[in-house]
């Protein structure tokens, strides 16, 4: 007869999950003990990766969540190891990634006793400290039904929107032999928003109407299903098509019809084509209401003749395009009714007979700001990550926060299915040093990280992960000597608030068994991602950047001080 533990591990590999990520303790011992248990030749069917810290298993978790379009898996001891999971999981629910952390506390009984690492109600009481960030948060302290517990969480994860959820059971709980069977994702029939059809039918007869058209793609449309049938649309009848920050990549950015990123950091040419001079009609997909991704809450996308916004979030509606058209329904479900009805229509006459001089126009606008030509001491961070796109654009890109971030938004092209992964709403330094990892077990495909030198001192470490892990991952280390978005935003601090010792990252790599390499100029880093770009295994290139190259973020920031102004005046 099965443990829990058993019955939870087999019931990840039925989901599909391949990896979990952890960091072992004493009271995750029936995850540790079960993992290869009734396994064909000891080749289990989820396999664990050991992380450096258990908060870079949870951002670990988070980029597999992403790649793979489920959920992602942290295991770790609770009280501490759970603890250190808090800033991934911040971040994972601030960006909606459905990340599960298992964990195992101390045994029935030990509760009210002072025991060690005690996270029950009569101790820390760790649930209730998750609870804010996460759909559930579960300690199971009863050996009659525990696979409950399991089967209601596996629920919470399938919810839209997305949210990390917590599922914590006492050490001899977990062990516990149970008749209890899990249940199958597969058999709730995924939850879909689907949205009254005479609504949907209205607003469809209205986009296909409509002389010309747009579609400005969120983060809640980012799913395969959803980008095939929306690049078959573009493909056929001509629709030009831009993201939000937090959705980059989700259409690929060598495509002819793409606008590039609208929002922060954003492209001119979807800045002007949905602000500026508007199709007749926008149709905001999926798209999520934040600062950032409306580029500090632009009026201007509300100046189309139509502003139609569908998302299967309800939270979200009413807060883009205060006015738009609104429905409520699953991205996937909507375009498959818009893409019938359009055959419809295209049979009986040509449809958005206007799109051809709209893609005549966006041709016509820049996607880039021009990247000062007068020479530094070291190299502007644009010219570097151009550099970087130009040799490993196959590869997907993986971003940190900080200044580094805006360049790679602006300047970085994807030319490859979802090929580009950033924290955005909560931006967590260093994350990308896990996330890529995740991303690269979800998708087995080489990565790049573009990070900076404050980031790597948070969670550099987990380079000797990928290591380990023979990952083929080549991060790129922007050291500028300081947080730069601190420096860059507070010139007058005092320089030990921002400024940062210089650190030889190249050594610290080869330090953990990577291969490391220390950048100066624009030509040594052509030289050396030539070198590297087609080497399995782990690279770190430390690549000295300008301190002071300004951000491509002109437009957020001139709206953003718009928005205080008008608020200031407002509460005045």
């Amino acid at each position: 007869m099965p443990d829990v533990a058993r019955v939870i591990l087999d019931s990840l590999g039925d989901e599909g999950v391949s990896v979990f990520f952890m960091v072992p303790g004493k009271m995750i011992n029936g995850f540790m003990s079960n993992y290869r248990a009734a396994e064909p030749e000891n080749h289990p069917r989820v396999s664990p990766v050991i992380a450096a810290a258990e908060g870079g298993a949870a951002m670990m978790a988070d980029g597999y969540a992403r790649a793979a379009e489920t959920f992602g898996v942290v295991i770790a001891l609770d009280g501490p190891g759970v603890a250190n999971t808090v800033g991934g999981l911040v971040n994972a629910a601030a960006d909606r990634s459905a990340v599960l952390l298992l964990s195992g506390h101390v045994p029935t009984g030990f509760d009210a006793h002072d025991a060690l690492q005690d996270v029950t109600p009569t101790g820390l009481d760790i649930a209730a400290m998750l609870t804010p960030v996460t759909s559930s948060a579960l300690q199971v302290r009863d050996r009659r039904h525990p696979v409950r517990y399991w089967n209601r969480t596996l629920r919470k994860l399938v919810e839209q929107p997305s949210r990390p959820a917590y599922l914590s059971y006492a050490a001899d709980v977990l062990a516990a032999e149970t008749t209890e069977t899990a249940v199958s994702t597969g058999s709730l029939s995924r939850p879909r928003v689907v949205g009254d059809r005479r609504e949907i039918d209205r607003v469809v007869s209205a986009l296909n109407g409509s002389r010309s058209v747009a579609v400005l793609l969120g983060s809640h449309a980012n799913k395969k299903a959803v980008r095939r049938l929306l690049t078959g649309l573009s493909d056929t009848y001509g629709i030009p098509v831009g993201c939000t920050v937090d959705a980059k990549g989700a259409f690929t950015e060598t495509h002819p019809n793409s606008l590039g990123v609208y929002g922060y950091s954003g492209n001119p040419r979807a800045i002007e084509l949905f602000t500026r001079q508007p199709p007749e009609t926008v149709l905001l997909l999926g798209c999520r209401p934040s600062q950032w991704n409306t580029n500090g809450w632009d009026p201007g996308i509300g100046d189309a003749r139509h502003v139609i916004e569908v998302t299967s979030d309800l939270e979200d509606i009413g807060c883009f395009a205060p006015g738009s058209d609104t429905v409520v329904c699953d991205e996937e479900t909507f375009l498959q009714h818009w893409a019938e009805s359009l055959r419809e229509a295209a049979a009986a006459g040509p449809v958005f007979p206007d799109n051809a001089d709209l893609r005549a126009r966006a041709a016509r606008i820049p996607l880039h700001d021009p990247v000062p030509d007068e020479p530094t001491d070291a190299p502007h961070p644009a010219r570097a990550v151009r550099i970087l796109n130009r040799w490993l654009s196959d590869r997907v890109c993986v971003v940190d926060s900080g200044n580094h971030r805006s360049f790679a938004t602006h300047y970085w092209t994807t030319d490859i299915d979802a090929g580009f992964h950033s924290s955005t709403s909560m931006g967590v330094m260093g994350w990308a040093f896990g996330a890529a990892i995740g991303v690269s077990f979800a998708r087995e495909e080489p990565c790049l990280v573009i990070t900076g030198d404050g980031c790597a001192l948070m969670n550099g470490m987990e380079i000797q992960t990928a290591v380990r892990y023979r990952r083929n991952i080549i991060y790129a280390v922007f050291d500028n000597s300081s947080y730069g978005a601190t420096y860059m935003n507070n010139k007058q601090n005092l320089p030990e608030l921002s400024v940062l010792p210089g650190h030889d990252w190249a050594k610290f790599a080869e330090s953990v068994g990577a291969n490391g390499y220390r950048v100066t100029s624009l030509d040594e880093l052509d030289t050396v991602v030539q070198k590297v770009k087609d080497v399995d295994g782990v690279h770190v290139l430390h690549v000295l950047v300008d301190r002071d190259a300004a951000t491509p973020a002109r437009t957020y920031r001139a709206n953003l001080k718009a928005f205080e102004r008008a608020k200031s005046g407002s509460e005045a």
